[in-house]
């Protein structure tokens, strides 16, 4: 069994993740091509926290559709 300290932090845990995606912009921009990931990559987590913190407050299930047009 391996014993190691777990990584609390939030970028400690995703660095190397955040660091992937910046040289893929980065790339993307330099060679002129689409992006990997895109500002609904972003919006879709955000979307699901407020609908999750809804259902969280109002004790009851939230639609995504309640809290996104």
């Amino acid at each position: 069994m391996i014993h190691a300290k777990p990584l609390y932090f939030f970028i400690e845990r995703y660095l190397a993740a955040y660091a992937d995606e910046l040289r893929s912009f980065i790339r993307a921009i330099l060679n002129d091509a689409e992006v990997e990931v895109t500002g609904y990559d972003g919006r879709a987590p955000v979307v699901l926290a407020l609908a999750a913190g809804k259902s969280y407050r109002e004790k009851r299930s939230v639609a995504v559709s309640e809290v996104s047009p």
